[in-house]
């Protein structure tokens, strides 16, 4: 059985057969990465005291954090389709998502004016003391992913990982 870093290898040295060099194989390999990189985030959460919290939850509110009006530098409310949009997950659960970490304290829900068709998510203080910890997690992450690239490699492998993506938008 060849192992995941084996086939990010070969396949870069371009030596797996034609059967393995297809779709399917490289499908399997991305999702392979994405359920290491999610287990990871959790095992990370769970180390940092962040009990309850799921890879999902933390982008959610890393989202939020990032969310400043550049002008006053001040942290924006996110609609929940925006959010929904921006963690590429249907409305209903990014809802589930949004109601526990509002149940936790890490999140209040809020309608603006008159608008009642919308919710908007912002952090709260008790979430705003995590944000650094989620930095930190989040950077720990890309060293992780990047371990023995060069500058290049990591170039490389960005371009065409986002070449792929904008194959389906």
């Amino acid at each position: 059985m060849v192992k995941m870093n084996d086939k990010i290898e070969l396949l870069m040295e371009n030596k797996l057969s034609d059967k393995q060099n297809n779709v399917t194989e490289i499908s399997s390999l991305i999702a392979e990465i994405h359920s290491d990189a999610t287990t990871y985030l959790d095992e990370q959460l769970k180390k940092h005291g962040l009990t309850g919290l799921t890879a999902s939850h933390g982008f959610i509110l890393y989202l939020l954090s990032q969310n400043i009006d550049k002008e006053t530098g001040e942290l924006l409310p996110m609609t929940m389709k925006g959010i929904s949009r921006k963690i590429d997950k249907d409305k209903s659960t990014a809802t589930v998502l949004i109601r526990k970490l509002e149940k936790l304290g890490y999140v209040s829900r809020s309608k603006k004016d008159q608008d009642t068709r919308f919710f908007y998510v912002s952090l709260t203080e008790k979430s705003l003391s995590l944000v650094n910890e989620l930095k930190k997690i989040s950077s720990e992450l890309s060293q992780k992913f990047y371990i023995g690239f060069s500058d290049e490699e990591k170039k490389t492998v960005f371009t065409l990982l986002k070449k792929i993506q904008s194959n389906f938008n």
